[in-house]
């Protein structure tokens, strides 16, 4: 069972604040309308007189109308500005559901809406007055019919001059639940002003991550964006911020890296995050590599935390999201070596649950990025899927995404051609990390040829064939049970060779490979 946290997400997105700008334009402009045309039908009561005796209490009434619908109307802005700033709407699956997605720090309403408020009230009573009168065949009804068109422009020139000068909240600057807005003092402070000391490594999009250390004694890692770059700062590199900050401020689980709090001061654009000490798994596959990754039962279980963080964001996140750059690189191992996902700066929401996604341009680290993704250039869960089955082979062959094939006479090859053949032609052990041993027991063998086949599967061209998250952990977690039992079978036959003198080395299991597709099967039917 995957180790998961449901969190309900109450706070807007970047597509979310899109929405809510294309709505309350509509609002307002309907409500424009509205009032300008309550104005303009108030002009004749000025001349009732020219009117036949026939028409003035019908015009009267209409008036009268008009005004109690404006009332009610304004009653019902001012009550909803004074809960929260905006009302909007966002589409879950077919169901359309609205939100306040910024607070107001001003719980009555604005000077202009409370003037609006009182002249569209005074409007109804002079108008009902009016109406009085001309029921009654007065003779004289002018001077009170006079007043309902001056409230009727006070009404309409208050909303438009309020809504004019309203200003939006800086979507950067609002508050959020769990991540802390930092200054640049301070991050200059725990970093030692940036200096090269403190540099631990350098991310995509031209981005350099600092070691700091908080007040409180706290490790962070502050990514920054790099300095020649701040003057030039494209819509993309906004994007990538905002996502982080969207999508990291919310989730919380186990398997995702924390983000700590941002900075957005000046020029600068930074993002604090936990520090996890034994960085990332690329680094400890393909650059420091050391004894204690060099398991099987170590390297399913990275493969395993990882697959429960991507199955969180796809099943469990509300509205779902969908990660865009899974790669071994965004994969962080923290001191318990525990992996957790990071890096949000492509991610999205998961465009079945969103009425308006919008297609992105293929990005990402080739060797990962769904084949599919070219051609259609939207974000998938089982693009998601892909990217993990990559993932999977560098854990099983010890290789990059993309390699010098020695054997192919140093050809740059993709590391899903290589492996992806010679497992389907029952050579698995061909393509294994030379700096593991072979698995030499039947639960150990089982467990890494599961793991090959769910990596294959997860590499299907065609995104309907692949598994979805939720199928691939529980492959994992069967795997993972597997080494385990290994171990405790390990250890008992170690203490019966040490009785009986001498070993026996048992076969891999030939028939992992049937046994798995034909589950496979079953799952799609």
């Amino acid at each position: 069972m995957a180790e998961s946290l449901r969190i309900d997400v109450k706070q807007d997105d970047d597509n979310g604040s899109e929405k809510a700008d294309g709505f309350n334009q509509k609002v307002s402009s309907l409500e424009r309308i509205f009032l300008i045309a309550n104005f303009i039908l108030e002009l004749p009561s000025a001349a009732f007189d020219q009117l036949s005796s026939v028409h003035k209490p019908q015009y009267a009434l209409l008036s009268m109308l008009i005004s109690f619908t404006v009332l009610i109307i304004s009653i019902v802005d001012l009550l909803l500005r004074g809960r929260k700033e905006r009302l909007t709407w966002m589409r879950r699956g077919l169901i359309p559901w609205f939100y306040y997605p910024y607070p107001n720090s001003k719980p009555f309403g604005t000077f202009p809406d409370i003037i609006g408020l009182a002249c569209a009230f005074l409007q109804c009573i002079f108008a009902a007055i009016s109406y009085a009168f001309l029921y009654q065949h007065a003779d004289s009804p002018i001077r009170v019919s006079v007043w309902p068109i001056v409230f009727a422009f006070g009404l309409l020139y208050s909303r438009i001059s309020g809504s004019t000068t309203q200003k939006m909240p800086n979507p950067h600057a609002r508050k959020l639940n769990r991540a802390e807005e930092f200054t640049l003092a301070q991050l200059a402070a725990a970093t030692n002003d940036f200096s090269l000391q403190n540099k631990i490594g350098v991310s995509p999009r031209f981005c350099t991550v600092y070691l700091g250390k908080l007040p409180g004694g706290s490790e962070v890692a502050v990514k920054r964006l790099d300095t020649g770059h701040q003057r030039k700062k494209s819509e993309e590199e906004d994007s990538v911020f905002e996502n982080e900050i969207t999508f990291l401020s919310r989730l919380h689980h186990k398997h995702l890296v924390r983000l700590v709090g941002y900075c957005e001061e000046e020029k600068e654009m930074i993002l604090v995050y936990e520090y996890l000490e034994n960085g990332s798994l690329h680094d400890r596959l393909h650059q420091r590599n050391t004894a204690k990754i060099n398991s099987w039962k170590m390297r399913l279980k990275i493969a395993l935390d990882a697959a429960r963080g991507i199955e969180y964001l796809h099943n469990y996140a509300v509205p779902p999201i969908i990660h865009g750059n899974i790669k071994s690189s965004n994969i962080l191992l923290d001191a318990n070596w525990t992996a957790r996902v990071c890096d949000f700066g492509m991610s999205a929401l998961n465009p079945e649950s969103e009425s308006n996604y919008k297609p992105k341009k293929a990005e990402g680290t080739v060797g990962y990025i769904d084949p599919e993704f070219y051609g259609t250039n939207v974000l998938t869960a089982k693009g998601d899927v892909y990217s993990l089955g990559v993932v999977l082979l560098e854990l099983l062959t010890g290789k990059t995404d993309m390699f010098k094939d020695e054997d192919n006479g140093g050809a740059i090859t993709n590391i899903a051609d290589f492996a992806v053949p010679k497992i389907l032609a029952n050579e698995l052990a061909k393509v294994l990390d030379q700096r593991i041993s072979r698995p030499e027991f039947d639960k150990e063998a089982e467990a890494v040829e599961l793991v090959a086949y769910t990596a294959l599967h997860c590499l299907n061209l065609q995104g309907n064939n692949r598994p979805n998250m939720t199928n691939v952990v529980a492959n994992l977690e069967q795997a993972s049970s597997l080494c385990d039992d290994h171990t405790k079978d390990h250890r008992h036959r170690a203490g019966t060779e040490q009785l009986h003198g001498g070993s026996e080395e048992i076969e891999p299991n030939s028939n992992v490979k049937e046994k798995y597709l034909s589950e496979i099967s079953l799952r799609q039917q």
